[in-house]
């Protein structure tokens, strides 16, 4: 794929003072995350990414009697107001932890209650290997932009020296839109569920995306997180047939039979409907044979109150229900009037442990099924994973809007965040003026059917192209993207996280994959497990910097 020459490269530009733009620059606090790495200020305004190291003054790293860093928490009290950190409070220190083993073992962790750094566990050398990085304190400096870890030239020609993958990953906080605050609403929806206030005991996250959010782990870190914290409100919406292959979720496995039909705006024999439902998918059948199975992966994963979602249509079919190889009841998704509607089916289990969920369809007319939203009745937090590998935000425009607005206010989210961009890049043919207006109707959608909802736009990382073996340049048409992007979520009241900042800026994705722990995929688009977990860890530290520092 040829590139395109739209917009300019972040880093290869600074913004004026003051603009909005400057978001890249004069907010992105050059720090490493976790406080504890030492890097707990910038002593005078950021470079750009890309600049170099001796481009920036950086404290030391305060020493104790054994050696090691201390951490270096953030006083709200004490905290400047022209500084842009994280602010982490003993809770919120521990949450990170937990947050991390739910994904990682326990010698594999970045970082530990106290916010310090840990040591990364790295494979026995092999006879003529290259050194293993050292310590996370030895190696933090050699990670930073414009070193041999990450910057401008970071992966084009040889490769570069190996680069500690645990010291990868910038502090960057959320750049907020002309209406000022973009997390208010929930925010104030966090404090209501920890005082006893909130209405209904549950403060509710979407979570919107393509392959990134798919894999359930930077939206499963921010659910173990939120609900370590705030509560746990269940595990949130699960889809009840595989949307492909590669489908997966944190704590659920699904398993179906091979007659389900399934669909989204993305694959080309869907029909034309648009009636895909929440995540914007929908699994169908009318065989008697077919049967699709929810199986949670450990007990950790309890509900009490169950709600599936399903098309109601003409001549619908019904599926049993059975709960632990025991019917419960039947699903009937006629709609009766001819109407094609969103339909609910709620029922109530024992909280206690993990329950797995069936539905055979009878046979009698087609059973459309979008999902199933599962909660506790204890008060909560609850986060919907709503990815779709190789989708774009625009698939959106597609869904039958009437029938999914209905079951997204269902839902009731008090914050909704959608990280697209990367499939977008590759769409060379497509004006950005179109994929702005395109964007625009999405952000208006999804505020038409939460209007008190706060959001969070988070920009595309690093996506380069292979121009030949071992061989990484830039795709310009990504900075469009993510000035687009930003400039949607400051005019339309949203949040905007940049992504690409958070990795090192262009060309950083190369240092991501060639790292150790490796960080990044070798496709040099997708991040392993371990990047995606820093992934989490950087977006929730953004989303609750202001929360705690009050």
């Amino acid at each position: 794929m040829s590139s395109s020459a739209e917009g300019d490269l972040p880093g290869e530009r600074a913004p004026a003072p003051g603009s909005k733009a400057a978001g890249f620059g004069a907010y992105l606090g050059v720090v490493v995350l976790g406080l504890g790495l030492g890097l707990s200020a910038c002593s005078k305004p950021p470079s750009m990414p890309g600049a170099g190291v001796d481009d920036t003054e950086v404290a030391p790293l305060p020493a104790t009697a054994e050696g090691a860093a201390e951490p270096s928490p953030v006083d709200p009290a004490d905290a400047d107001a022209d500084e842009v950190l994280p602010a982490y409070t003993p809770e919120a220190l521990a949450a990170r932890v937990t947050a991390q083993l739910a994904f990682l073992d326990e010698d594999e962790l970045f970082e530990d209650e106290q916010g310090r750094p840990l040591a990364p566990k790295l494979p026995a050398p092999k006879e003529g290997d290259a050194p293993a990085p050292g310590s996370v304190e030895d190696d933090l400096l050699a990670a930073l932009p414009g070193s041999s870890g990450m910057g401008m030239g970071g992966g084009e020609g040889g490769d570069p020296a190996v680069v500690n993958g645990n010291a990868l990953g910038l502090y960057v906080p959320i750049e907020e839109p002309a209406a000022g605050d973009s997390l208010a609403h929930f925010h104030q929806a966090l404090r209501d569920l920890k005082a006893g206030r909130d209405a209904d005991g549950k403060v509710r996250l979407a979570i919107y995306g393509a392959s990134h959010t798919q894999a359930d782990v930077y939206p499963g870190y921010m659910r173990v997180y939120f609900q370590e914290r705030f509560g746990d409100g269940g595990p949130g919406f699960i889809a009840t047939t595989k949307i492909n292959k590669w489908h997966r979720y944190a704590d659920w496995s699904i398993e179906q039979t091979k007659g389900w039909k399934v669909e989204h705006a993305q694959r080309s024999t869907a029909r034309k409907d648009g009636l895909y439902g929440l995540i914007g998918v929908s699994g169908s059948s009318s065989s008697k044979r077919d049967r699709t199975k929810l199986k949670p992966r450990s007990a950790y994963p309890r509900a009490s109150q169950y709600e599936l979602f399903f098309l109601r249509q003409p001549d619908g079919g019904t599926a049993k229900l059975y709960v632990d190889g025991k019917k419960l009841g039947v699903v009937d998704t006629d709609s009766k009037t001819g109407d094609y509607t969103a339909g609910y089916h709620p029922f109530s289990l024992d909280a206690e442990t993990g329950h797995e969920l069936e539905l055979r369809v009878v046979g009698d007319g087609e059973v459309r099924l979008f999902g199933v939203a599962m909660e506790r009745e204890q008060p909560g937090v609850v986060v919907d994973t709503l990815g779709i590998s190789g989708t774009r935000a625009a698939n959106m425009l597609k869904w039958n809007e009437q029938v999914w607005s209905d079951t997204f206010s269902h839902r009731q989210p008090d914050l909704w965040t959608m990280f697209y961009g990367t499939n977008e890049a590759t769409d060379e043919n497509q004006p950005i003026s179109a994929y702005r207006a395109d964007l625009r109707e999405v952000i208006t959608r999804l505020q038409r059917a939460a209007p008190e909802a706060s959001c969070l736009i988070i920009g595309p990382g690093d996506f380069p192209r292979q121009v030949e073996d071992g061989v990484w340049v830039p795709r310009p048409r990504v900075a469009a993207i993510i000035e687009t992007q930003r400039d949607l979520a400051y005019e339309m009241g949203c949040g905007f996280w940049d992504a690409l900042a958070f990795m090192g800026g262009v060309n950083s994705m190369h240092t991501w994959a060639t790292a150790v722990p490796q960080m990044g995929s070798r496709d040099h688009i997708h991040f392993t497990r371990r990047g995606y977990v820093r992934l989490g860890m950087a977006v929730v530290d953004a989303m609750m910097a202001d929360f705690d520092r009050e």
